[in-house]
């Protein structure tokens, strides 16, 4: 359907000024306040048209128009600006998430509470379904007389420390030995893989060597498992109460359910697809609780490999700009940081 360029700048400050107040406007106020250069009846009968086209809606007989489900997906694929992340955003980023990735759970948790905080949206991170995740390298550090910290380091640079309980004092030297005998066994290894080399002759020589494997194995296993399974963090949920769209109580309970249920909610994620940003509004995440939500996610990459997601729910009248000049900023830095470490 042809919308001419008047119709697109009417439809612009409709949406504008709806994201911004959250009420109806009429054509007098944006001939007042967005200076369009034509009078109020006219924006008047071009409103009405938009609304006839399905842009606008009329909550109420004697209010001003809102923007439709489809003025916002208009607004998001043909008239919505990218812009930088202000340099003062950048910092705070830079600043809690450092130059280097230590653990995954730590570095998810950050991302969520950086994500929630800078939007003031409610922020999701979810680590991807990695069926086919290798080991890198093992790293032992001594913790004190009888425990050592293992870092495991998988192929998409994600990374799990695990704690070690040990019989006896280890030695330096003993911890040198085994690093570089685990590493030279099982690097580039799958869980499956793994499973299967515990079973071999070499695999028992070499545990008779090293008495820590027995401890270490299960561990290994139990992290890669979990490296293997989505989890979705989320963040800022109380944020979505500031906003006169969840001021129905019911309505916000039935939206925080679904965020709290992660199958469900990584269901709709994980049906998103898609690399980069991507915006999904209302109709399109198909649930009924998100009817009224947009979700914004984009995705955060190792090679051509994607290990994670990142995401912002909220009202469908979401600073869309804003979001995703935030969540475009974000993925670049982690997918940065991860393929300067590993």
């Amino acid at each position: 359907m042809h919308i001419d360029d008047r119709k697109l700048k009417i439809l612009q400050a409709v949406i504008a000024d709806y994201i911004s107040t959250a009420q109806p406007i009429g054509s007098r106020t944006i001939a007042k306040k967005y200076k369009l250069g034509i009078s109020s009846a006219t924006i008047r009968n071009e409103m009405s048209d938009l609304e006839e086209m399905g842009f606008l809606e009329q909550p109420h007989t004697s209010a001003g128009r809102i923007p439709s489900e489809r003025a916002y997906r208009l607004y998001v694929d043909r008239l919505m600006q990218t812009k930088n992340l202000p340099r003062e955003q950048q910092e705070i980023i830079i600043r809690e998430l450092g130059n280097r990735i230590d653990e995954i759970e730590t570095i998810i948790r950050k991302t969520a509470r950086i994500l929630s905080q800078l939007t003031k949206y409610t922020s999701l991170v979810m680590n991807s379904h990695l069926d086919d995740c290798r080991l890198r390298h093992i790293h032992f550090i001594a913790l004190d007389s009888d425990s050592l910290v293992a870092v495991i380091v998988t192929d998409s640079g994600i990374v799990k420390n695990t704690i070690i309980k040990t019989a006896d004092t280890v030695t330096p030297d003993y911890l040198e030995s085994l690093t570089r005998a685990v590493n030279e066994k099982f690097r580039g290894t799958t869980m499956e893989e793994l499973n299967r080399c515990i079973q071999s002759e070499d695999y028992k020589r070499l545990a008779y060597r090293y008495k820590l494997l027995d401890n270490l194995i299960p561990l290994l296993l139990d992290n890669l498992e979990e490296i293997r399974s989505d989890e979705v963090y989320a963040d800022g949920m109380s944020n979505l109460f500031n906003f006169p769209e969840y001021s129905d109580v019911a309505k916000a309970k039935n939206l925080l359910e679904l965020i709290e249920e992660k199958e469900q909610l990584m269901s709709i994620i994980n049906r998103i697809g898609g690399k980069g940003v991507i915006v999904s509004i209302g109709s399109e995440l198909d649930n009924i609780c998100m009817k009224d939500c947009s979700l914004v996610t984009a995705t955060y990459m190792t090679g051509e490999k994607e290990i994670g997601r990142i995401g912002i729910i909220g009202p469908t009248r979401m600073e869309y700009e804003r979001v995703v000049a935030v969540l475009q900023f974000m993925t670049d830095y982690i997918t940065n940081i991860i393929g300067r470490q590993y």
